[in-house]
């Protein structure tokens, strides 16, 4: 009787040929079913690389092998959801738990060579990956990863929406400008539409017109005092609107009055809203960077210095932490 792995030619219809083998196992008989994977999936649907056919237009064959072509490197941007899903199923079923290993992050660094903090991320960042796909885009995972944040603080829609906002805008989408809008929008609330979202990434990529000239006091006026009707010169050359409320005057800040003086808010709230912006972005990155194995080795190879280190980020939190606790509108 032949073993299982005997190249014996006789008898070959009647052995089962697997689903990627040519055909079905044995059981369906006479059944004539070839199933190929798809093209851009393996080596093998890739043509080998040969020199141009000519100097004009693409022959039908160099036509199909660009094709070809494009969809291994499309596969390559979707790689990274698709390993991001993987893990997390692995993670979540803890299906490493017969391998040996004592943890799952020394189970896919001896396994893949993957960091523990890269396996996080992947798995932050496939659902985005997804359903951006679903939608037609094809972002890299150095895109995906500027939308994690997002994606944590309000939601997977959230994130695609920022996404499908700044593509939609006609401009070239890069890992750089994905980082600028967010770092420029206001905490998103998770009950905002994607309509919504986009009118917020539209106004960030909106040119910004250019404000006008501060108005310069005369000499012999003294400074901060009211030069144009209805306006105030502050110390810094920042004109402001005074608006009157219940009949008494605001100061030019805007400070005396709960809403901001000015149509659309005084330039001092602007400023201040800015100011809160680019903190939450530097936080942002942080939260990003800094990871508990990485702190640990830190610590490992020079415990005294990282300590300061640490004592002084432990410190600016603090600070940060004490400067936000304000009483807010409930």
């Amino acid at each position: 009787m032949p073993g299982a792995f005997d190249d014996d030619p006789q008898d070959t219809a009647l052995r089962p040929k697997g689903l990627l083998g040519g055909g079905l196992p044995a059981v369906l008989q006479e059944a004539n079913v070839v199933v190929r994977a798809p093209v851009g999936t393996t080596l093998d649907s890739i043509p080998a690389p040969r020199p141009p056919a000519g100097e004009g237009d693409l022959t039908a064959e160099e036509e199909q092998t660009l094709r070809a072509c494009e969809a291994g490197m499309d596969n390559l941007h979707k790689a990274f959801w698709i390993a991001g899903k993987s893990l997390e199923t692995m993670s979540a079923g803890n299906l490493h738990r017969s391998s040996g290993h004592p943890n799952f992050a020394e189970y896919v660094w001896v396994k893949w060579e993957i960091s523990e903090s890269q396996v996080y991320r992947l798995m932050d960042e496939w659902r985005i990956g997804e359903a951006l796909s679903q939608l037609g885009w094809s972002p890299r995972e150095s895109h995906v990863r500027q939308l994690v944040d997002i994606k944590n603080s309000t939601g997977t829609k959230a994130a695609v929406a920022v996404y499908d906002a700044v593509a939609r805008t006609g401009k070239r989408v890069t890992a750089n400008l994905l980082a600028e809008v967010t770092r420029q929008l206001p905490p998103l609330s998770s009950e905002a539409s994607s309509g919504e979202i986009g009118d917020l990434v539209r106004g960030v990529l909106a040119p910004r017109p250019t404000p006008p000239a501060p108005a310069t006091d005369l000499p012999g006026e003294g400074s901060g005092q009211q030069g144009v009707e209805g306006s105030s010169s502050s110390a810094d050359g920042t004109v402001h609107t005074i608006t009157s409320v219940g009949g008494d005057g605001n100061s030019p800040n805007g400070e005396s009055s709960r809403q901001p003086s000015g149509a659309n808010g005084s330039a001092s709230v602007s400023d201040d809203l800015n100011r809160l912006n680019e903190t939450l972005a530097l936080v942002r990155e942080a939260a990003r960077t800094i990871t508990k194995p990485a702190v640990r080795r830190a610590l490992e190879q020079d415990p005294q210095t990282v300590q300061a280190v640490l004592d002084e980020i432990d410190t600016n939190l603090n600070k940060v932490g004490r400067a936000i606790a304000v009483q807010r509108p409930s």
